[in-house]
């Protein structure tokens, strides 16, 4: 039987492991994350597969442009083979007869071949390479502006959120009171409040407790949509830095200022460009098939079977015992010139529409910069008319529900200024965000939510 001593060390090993587990957990439970927009765009740009999927393409890019440069360089083949095979002494005029006696033999090739001229192959074929690599790297930045793009969004979401449920809550407040001053100067006989007024104050409250529970449900889903695209556990508890969305500041340039701006930095023009150039290059490596290239060679055979006597006649042909080595010019051309019509005719055509399609989305990529300037134009005049609304309807709202705690006007202003204050607090919160927006769009279109602007900082 196991003695007491075992017994308890054994329990105590259990316990302790049961017990880490839980502290680590329990540690990270009690973490709280603070985020500010840079250390959210950040986290996202960590974070997200789509990123480590692009820098791995582009890193395979790059090897296959280091192995066609590695073109240029002599190709050397070495082919050796051993075996065994009938032993044979003397030579041609006194050589015995077999014997049946077997021993080893082995021969060694050794072949290098170095391109000297090829009319322009391996020059374009390295060229193509070097290129696709510049076009993975558009489409990386590409893959990086959408995340960016979709981080502001998720971000500035989870902020308006935050904003509009407080905001609710406010108002929630605001027509409370009013609710029970009004209930309270029906029961002194105010002629100035009706029971009318009293119900529309008590049905305003029961719609916007309505309406606060929405904004609740949509506060924890923008959340949880930002949490989701920082790739952050559902135990790791986070905040944003801003309580309050913030005036984006931005100074307005001129159209042909982004235009120019788009044509040079667009991540869709910038990939397609590379896509062009390296189709060219793939045309011009492929039409250089017509043209033979020129070659140096050299070489080296060597072979010895020790049980076969070496022939030093230089007139007889030995199979087993020999050493050549020398080098020579040589020519190599492939005369399958209809075949290499076609190939050639087909990589002209992937050529040709490529450079089609870069027309095709010069001018779409034109229409969306008009589209998100003349939407930022339209955006900031919707911010400056909300903001007056809002200081509008915040002073009448203060000046009837004033009043009315004091005794004076009636419960039918108040119901309207809380209704109009409501929906101009919720309409200016909705123009800031779809502002900040508008000013982050012009940005992507015209190529400017570079990822290196991001400082790469753990939160």
């Amino acid at each position: 039987m196991f003695s007491e001593k075992i017994i308890c060390r054994f329990v105590s090993i259990c316990l302790v492991g049961l017990w880490l587990p839980m502290v680590s957990i329990a540690e990270t439970q009690g973490k709280h994350y603070t985020f500010d927009l840079s250390t959210c765009i950040q986290q996202v740009l960590k974070a997200n597969p789509r990123v480590v999927v692009a820098k791995l393409d582009v890193e395979e890019a790059d090897l296959q442009f280091q192995s066609a440069k590695l073109s240029r360089i002599p190709k050397i083949e070495l082919f050796n083979r051993s075996g065994i095979v009938n032993d044979a002494k003397g030579d041609a005029v006194t050589g015995e007869d077999l014997d049946g006696s077997f021993g080893p033999f082995n021969k060694l090739d050794l072949l290098l071949t170095q391109p000297l001229y090829t009319f322009g192959r391996i020059k374009h074929n390295i060229e193509a390479a070097n290129i696709n690599v510049d076009r993975l790297k558009a489409s990386q930045f590409k893959t990086e502006s959408e995340l960016i793009l979709n981080a502001h969004k998720r971000y500035y979401g989870f902020v308006l959120a935050q904003q509009l449920l407080k905001t609710t809550r406010e108002i929630q407040k605001n027509f409370s009171d009013a609710y029970e001053i009004a209930q309270e100067r029906l029961d002194q006989g105010d002629a100035q409040v009706t029971e009318t007024d009293a119900l529309k104050l008590r049905v305003g409250l029961a719609v916007v407790t309505k309406n606060l529970y929405k904004v609740q449900r949509e506060a924890r889903m923008t959340k949880e949509a930002l949490r989701e695209i920082m790739g952050l556990e559902d135990r790791v508890d986070f905040d944003t830095a801003e309580k309050r969305l913030k005036l984006v500041e931005f100074t307005l340039q001129p159209l042909d200022h982004y235009l120019a701006e788009a044509g040079e930095n667009n991540p869709n023009i910038r990939q397609l460009q590379a896509a062009v150039k390296a189709e060219e290059a793939r045309y011009l490596a492929e039409r250089a098939k017509y043209y033979p290239t020129l070659l140096a060679l050299g070489g080296l055979r060597h072979a010895v079977a020790p049980g076969r006597d070496n022939q030093d006649n230089p007139f007889l042909n030995d199979d087993f015992n020999y050493f050549n080595a020398g080098v020579a010019l040589g020519l190599k051309w492939d005369l399958s010139f209809i075949q290499t019509n076609t190939e050639v005719k087909q990589q002209k055509v992937r050529y040709l529409r490529a450079k089609s399609r870069l027309d095709r989305v010069f001018d779409g990529v034109h229409l969306q910069v008009k589209d998100k300037y003349h939407r930022y134009k339209e955006k900031e005049n919707n911010l400056e008319a909300s903001f007056e609304a809002k200081k509008a309807g915040r002073a009448l709202l203060f000046l009837n529900l004033t009043n009315f705690k004091l005794g004076m006007g009636s419960g039918k202003d108040v119901f309207d200024s809380l209704s109009l204050h409501a929906r101009t607090d919720g309409d200016c919160c909705q123009a800031l965000f779809e502002f900040n927006m508008a000013v982050v769009e012009l940005n992507d279109a015209t190529g400017k939510l570079s990822p290196d602007k991001y400082a790469d900082t753990d939160p």
